[in-house]
């Protein structure tokens, strides 16, 4: 397991022990693309677990461009029957020769420092990566296809007291660097409708809230991620910002254990918004928390031209999270709980 924490073991567990049904899984092989980020780390090491503990028998291809990291993240795995690495460019051409069952797609840039200096690739392997997919998927026949989309499609509120539901549509303006991402998943997601339409293949969508975790990389740009590295380096708590926006936020645990149920349980066609409701903060509020458990202040900065470039306009990206529960799922943290988690984990793993 990635990580060696009774916490981090403890939410695995809970994932694995959830009312699924997991014998969908059993004997098949599923391709996970973005394998080693903050989303594909714990549906590996669920899955492990599963097969280790109850012979599941699903065969994880955990596919990447890097497999020195894969080896770091995944280090328990290799050599395992049950897990494969594939080195893979979403954004090219796949050619896999093995049967392919299921596939989950959660490779994409996720933070704002890559959507500004990486526009082009943020943009394509949500749109090229998810065709090349779709492809294989087609070819090979598989029975679902998971394609990770995100609160972003929602673009700007409206009305500031605009509550994001399945079926809400928002404002983004194209005509901006910072637009890639969230029209890169639109477009993903308008792709997985056609592919749905012609050839009839299997798809459901989870669409992530504002995703943190242990399992985060440790340059994470995202506010929330700096926010918790400060907070885990007993530093003051750096704001870009006033702090005013108020968003929809999610344990990647939580996350992972929503992908789950839409995985075994989702529609075809359909998205849900995977999303703690209970705890709606602004930004300022989640720091003055953090910097209260680290006994530290929290600092205002303007941020450079290239970080701006890379942030969200969005005032308030608040999601409901109302057509997941009719799966059965709830998430276990709140923020407060999810992020105090985060960095005891993260303490024990940096220090």
């Amino acid at each position: 397991m990635y990580i060696n924490h009774e916490l981090y073991a403890a939410d695995v567990a809970g994932i694995a022990n959830e009312n699924l049904s997991w014998e969908k899984l059993s004997g098949k092989n599923l391709l996970l693309t973005g394998a080693t980020g903050l989303i594909g780390t714990p549906i590996v090491d669920v899955l492990m677990k599963k097969n280790r503990d109850e012979n599941l028998n699903v065969t994880i291809c955990a596919a990447g461009r890097n497999e020195k990291v894969a080896k770091e993240r995944f280090a328990d795995y290799f050599g395992d029957k049950n897990f494969e690495f594939v080195k893979l460019d979403v954004n090219a051409p796949i050619e896999i020769d093995s049967a392919i069952d299921f596939i989950i797609h959660a490779a994409s840039n996720t933070h704002p420092l890559l959507y500004s200096t990486d526009p082009v690739g943020t943009m394509m392997t949500n749109f090229i990566g998810t065709y090349n997919l779709l492809e294989l998927s087609r070819k090979k026949k598989i029975e679902r296809f998971v394609f990770l989309s995100t609160v972003e499609i929602y673009g700007k509120a409206l009305n500031a007291e605009d509550i994001f539901d399945e079926n809400y549509c928002g404002y983004i303006d194209c005509n901006t660097v910072r637009a890639g991402y969230p029209e890169g998943k639109r477009a993903g997601e308008s792709l997985c409708q056609a592919y749905i339409s012609k050839y009839n293949l299997d798809v459901v969508i989870p669409r992530l809230s504002r995703t943190y975790g242990a399992t985060m990389r440790l340059n994470d740009s995202k506010a929330m991620s700096e926010f918790i590295m400060n907070g885990v380096r007993g530093e003051d708590i750096v704001l870009k910002s006033q702090g005013v926006p108020r968003f929809s936020y999610c344990c990647v645990t939580d996350a992972v254990s929503g992908i789950f149920y839409c995985l075994l349980k989702g529609k075809c066609g359909e998205a849900y918004n995977v999303v703690d409701s209970s705890k709606i903060l602004s930004l300022r509020e989640i720091a003055e928390y953090i910097s209260s458990l680290a006994g530290k202040k929290v600092i205002f900065e303007l941020p450079n031209e290239i970080q701006a470039k890379g942030f969200s306009k969005a005032i308030n990206a608040i999601m409901s999270n109302d057509k997941i529960r009719t799966l059965g799922w709830k998430p276990k943290d709140d923020t407060y709980s999810g992020v105090k988690k985060t960095i005891e984990i993260l303490k024990s793993k940096v220090s």
